[in-house]
């Protein structure tokens, strides 16, 4: 266990270098894009599909509901990052 005296140097040093020098700091974290608008549009078209296979199709179009369904929310949850 660190001795309280050096950690709190420790992220005084680490501080300075985030003033100091933003760039250098920023090179050890990846960027990270925003989520896009698409992946959750085709979740919401493939969850409808799902829900309208449920509404139409009978036992059918209940068993084949679930692939549309699960797609539509892998797609959902990837559009929000």
């Amino acid at each position: 266990m660190a001795d309280p005296e050096e950690t709190r140097r420790f992220d005084d040093i680490v501080a300075h270098l985030h003033e100091d020098d933003p760039g250098f700091t920023a090179a050890f974290h990846e960027p990270r894009r925003p989520p896009g608008r698409l992946p959750i549009i085709i979740g919401a078209v493939l969850c409808a599909v799902a829900l309208a296979l449920l509404m139409f199709g009978g036992a059918k179009g209940a068993v084949l509901a679930v692939l549309p369904w699960l797609a539509g929310m892998a797609f959902a949850l990837k559009g929000r990052g």
